[in-house]
Parts: C-alpha cells; sequence; structure tokens
C-alpha cells in the first residue's frame, strides 16, 4: 500500500511539491532528515514561482477537467499519458513473456515465475476526485473515508495491461502503502465487490507460501522479518518508502518469481531494484520521498 493512508509528514502536498518539482527541472534530491522532503532553491523574485491558483488551474486542464468536477476526461491530456505507459508495459510484457517461454533463456537467466508490481494510489486507481474535493491538501481523515467508500476509479489503460498480462500467464501483486487496516476496502476497490468503484482488475496472486498478492503497510511491531531487516537503520525501524517497497519486491523474487515489469507513479514506487524494468505513471499532485 502507498502512503495514501500516509501522514502528512510523509506526503508533500499539492503548491509546494509542483512548484518545487517545476522549479528544480526534474533535479530533485533527497534530503536529509532534518531538512525538506524536497530540495531546491530559494526563489530570488515571485516571478519565479508558479502562482498556486494558477497551478491548480494547469492541473485541472491536464486531467481534462478545467472546471475542476473531480472527473478526468477519458480523452484528457492526463488519460492519454497513463494510458501510453500501460500500452508500453504491455508491449514489454509481451515481449519478455515470449522470452520466458524459451529453455534456452530459463537456462541462461535462472529466473522464476514472470510477474508483474503495481503501486495502487494513481497507478492503479487514480485519486483525482480526491485532491479536487480536499483542494489539494491531504488529510488522513477524509482521504480514509475515500479509500473505505472504494470511491476511485481505475488507472486508464491499467486494468487492460494488468488483465492482458494475468492471462499470459504472468502473477499479478499489489504493493501500496496503504495501511492493512486498509487492505480489505483497497481489494474491493481494485477488483469487484459491490461497494463503489469496482475498478475491475484481476485478483492478486496467491503467493507460494500463502501470503495474499495485495501488500499493505503493516504496524512496525508487526513487521515481518524481511521489513525488520531492510529497515533496522531507519528512523525507529519504520521503512522509508523506498525501503519498504524494495525490500518487499526482493521478498516476491526470494519466493521463486521474476518481478518483469513493476508500475508506479512516484520515484520512490520505482527505486530499490528487483525488477527487470520501472514504469512511471504520471502524476503532477503530490511527492512521496
Amino acid at each position: 500500500m502507498k502512503l495514501r493512508a500516509r501522514s502528512l509528514s510523509r506526503r508533500t502536498t499539492t503548491a509546494t511539491a509542483l512548484v518545487c518539482a517545476a522549479l528544480v527541472g526534474g533535479g530533485v534530491a533527497y534530503a536529509a532528515t532534518a531538512e525538506p522532503a524536497i530540495t531546491t532553491f530559494t526563489p530570488r523574485s515571485a516571478d519565479q514561482v508558479t502562482n498556486i491558483d494558477v497551478l491548480r488551474q494547469q492541473l485541472r486542464n491536464y486531467y481534462g477537467d478545467p472546471l475542476g468536477t473531480g472527473t478526468f476526461a477519458p480523452d484528457g491530456n492526463y488519460a492519454k499519458e497513463a494510458a501510453s505507459v500501460a500500452r508500453a508495459g504491455s508491449r514489454w510484457l509481451d515481449d519478455r513473456g515470449h522470452e520466458h517461454g524459451r529453455s534456452d533463456y530459463r537456462d541462461r537467466h535462472h529466473h522464476g515465475t514472470k510477474a508483474i508490481v503495481l503501486d495502487v494510489d494513481d497507478t492503479s486507481l487514480t485519486t483525482w476526485n480526491y485532491e479536487i474535493a480536499s483542494n489539494w491538501a491531504y488529510n488522513p481523515s477524509t482521504n480514509g473515508q475515500y479509500v473505505t467508500d472504494q470511491k476511485f476509479p481505475a488507472t486508464p489503460g491499467m486494468v487492460e495491461m494488468a488483465t492482458r498480462a494475468a492471462k499470459e500467464g504472468y502473477a499479478v501483486f499489489f504493493l501500496t502503502g496503504r495501511p492493512t487496516s486498509q487492505e480489505a476496502a483497497t481489494l474491493g476497490n481494485l477488483t469487484s465487490d459491490g461497494v463503489g468503484v469496482d475498478a475491475g482488475y484481476p485478483a492478486p496472486t496467491q503467493l507460494r507460501n500463502g501470503e495474499d498478492g495485495l501488500f499493505t503497510k503493516p504496524d512496525v511491531a508487526a513487521y515481518p522479518d524481511y521489513l525488520q531487516k531492510a529497515c533496522a537503520a531507519d528512523p525507529g525501524g519504520k521503512c522509508t518508502t523506498i525501503h519498504y517497497k524494495s525490500a518487499t519486491r526482493a521478498h516476491i523474487e526470494s519466493l521463486g518469481y521474476d518481478i518483469v515489469a513493476n508500475f508506479g507513479d512516484q520515484y520512490s514506487d520505482l527505486k530499490g531494484g528487483y525488477a527487470d524494468r520501472t514504469f512511471k505513471l504520471p502524476n503532477p499532485n503530490y511527492y512521496l520521498p
């Protein structure tokens, strides 16, 4: 689960994150714990900073929702960009799937069962309706209600990509920063349980050791061994996003799976290895280090 259950300290909200990201021009750096999550420069004049209201309107336009209704347009620029990433993922999976089936490839690579890993918020499900409802001001209580009510629609192109992958023999795993308490609602929103939005993804694959294939983030006291080891040096032993996600992918691969593709909207979803290739979904609304 992606820290959609995230605390405000973990999430840099709309205007600050977007302005900083725009100013740094892609050169975002990771700062020390005592510093801001996003390192950039201090503007000398107001002209160097995008006006917050202008930036919000640009976001609405990008999602094809200029009036801010909370519904993104299926033919808007966001939907087109997200769908193009999903198509690129499908092409990659098709190619690697054919290679996986060859005995000479298996002999050379010693890879296990082919698999994909998908983040949830703004990768599998799009949270644009919550950004509009909250005016980009994340609140754990109101966001939690959206999760419980299963209000998030599928990200364009991603259901088709995941369904095709499952039909081609890929194991499908979801890895999110949402807390374990939100697992049932998350699964219902992703698949189909008749509550709120049923996005229609294939059910996550059960792992060989009996774990279900939807990984949500447990409390520190309930960390499995692989998270305890990976995050022992993190403050309070609590995993950073990168450590939590990379350690979980390593755990999946240790059980005999080859993660052929890892999909996420944050770079912290994708860093840390344990995937043959990563695919970045567009998300200009917030930044998770």
